[in-house]
């Protein structure tokens, strides 16, 4: 099929997939005014529902880079990580005031195995946590003193922690509400139960025909192995649930162990509007979800979370029938998170958050926007590779480098591309 002509803007936009990353995509979008009139037409297609998602399955609980579950090296990705998750932490934190979507803010003590001073990288982090706090980017960091580490129970050897507040999202009521909000818009189309399989880049001028769109953003997940040929690898993770309804005074503090000398120690306990959560799993290439009560690390994580809790949960047995289990597959990218542009095509993609998901959605989905907004002329020519965030939010990028350009034929069209120097 013949390439078709490809308008001077992106007004009409395909996103794929329906899990939080394009959920919130297509609400941004859906939100962007130009001239007090809906700026894209938005239509989601999804094989299955956000309820039927890893994204109702993930612990959610806000997170600064690098992430504990699916740390990548690669700093200028790191680097991009943190700006969008403050972004988001700035959203869910307006959430937060407002009831019936999930959200809330959650005092949440960070315990550490080593004295944070020794880890070079987590000494980066929590200064950098500290001097977001000071500025009123995020709220309520406080080292913690000797006498809060006592209460810790000493088996776990916990030498350092900080408490901040943080957002911590009940997903499947979050997801809920996000579904909500697109019905609401009236530049929105869902359509659930189709897939699109095969690479994108090949076919995109037919989907692009077939869905009359000018432009497409891939949020499939693991999906994106398929579809973008990219080196995805699952992590899968558990939470058991306990309703909070068991609880006579309903728990308030998020705790996390999350760095000891082997992952599956970790310690993760979150309250929720319905449920209280407990975690700490994570099993790299693991893709079989049908694991519950039964599975020896699960009874372990199980066991480890109560010793660190004993008052809070000493009534509360694996085996008890209103506490159960579910299973997930983190969508983990091996390069690095994935919010690029497709060159010489108009594809957008958005992908390979790990367990990042909710802490990165909103500053991966106006990331995604200004990439979108970007591609400029007939040819949508790749006008910058700094982040395209930079075209909403110039202040958040101001100090980053610009590499040099050059253009050249691609597939007939004219584009830019990096020269391999930054200055």
């Amino acid at each position: 099929m013949a390439e078709q002509p490809r308008p001077s803007r992106v007004e009409k936009v395909l996103v794929i997939g329906a899990g939080v990353s394009g959920l919130t995509t297509a609400l941004e979008l859906a939100r962007v005014r130009e001239n007090d009139k809906p700026r894209y037409t938005v239509q989601v297609v999804a094989e299955r529902p956000a309820d039927q998602t890893v994204s109702v399955i993930a612990g959610a609980l806000w997170e600064f880079p690098p992430a504990v579950c699916g740390q990548h090296g690669n700093q200028l990705s790191i680097m991009r990580s943190k700006r969008w998750s403050v972004e988001s932490y700035k959203e869910f934190q307006k959430l937060a005031q407002v009831r019936g979507n999930g959200v809330h803010m959650a005092p949440t003590n960070f315990y550490f195995g080593v004295k944070i001073e020794d880890d070079w990288l987590e000494h980066t982090k929590m200064r950098e946590l500290k001097k977001l706090s000071e500025d009123e980017e995020i709220q309520g960091f406080r080292r913690m003193t000797e006498e809060d580490l006592k209460k810790v129970p000493a088996s776990f050897g916990v030498k350092d922690g900080y408490q901040l507040q943080v957002p911590a999202v009940d997903t499947p009521i979050y997801t809920r509400w996000l579904r909500e909000q697109l019905k609401q818009q009236s530049n929105v189309t869902i359509t659930y139960g189709k897939r699109i399989t095969d690479r994108l880049a090949p076919q995109s001028a037919k989907i692009r025909a077939d869905w009359g769109v000018d432009a497409i953003v891939n949020c499939t997940g693991m999906g994106a192995a398929e579809l973008a040929g990219a080196s995805m690898v699952p992590l899968r993770g558990a939470l058991v649930r306990v309703p909070v309804a068991r609880f006579p005074s309903r728990p308030k503090t998020a705790y996390a162990i999350s760095k000891t000398a082997h992952q599956q120690d970790m310690v993760f306990i979150v309250p929720r509007e319905t449920h209280l959560i407990l975690g700490g799993l994570v099993e790299p290439s693991e893709y079989d979800t049908h694991i519950g009560k039964d599975y020896q690390p699960i009874k372990e994580m199980f066991d480890r979370n109560k010793r660190f809790a004993p008052e809070l949960l000493k009534d509360v047995n694996l085996d008890d029938t209103d506490v159960d289990v579910i299973a997930g597959l983190r969508p983990y990218r091996v390069e690095n998170v994935c919010v690029e542009k497709e060159y010489g095509f108009n594809i957008v993609h958005n992908y390979g958050h790990g367990g990042s998901g909710f802490s990165l959605s909103y500053g991966c989905a106006r990331e995604a926007i200004g990439l979108l907004e970007s591609m400029e002329g007939p040819s949508f020519r790749v006008v910058d590779l700094r982040p395209a965030a930079v075209h909403q939010h110039p202040d958040t990028y101001a100090d980053l480098e610009t590499p040099d350009f050059t253009t050249a034929q691609l597939d007939g069209q004219e584009v830019s591309v990096e020269q391999p120097i930054y200055h």
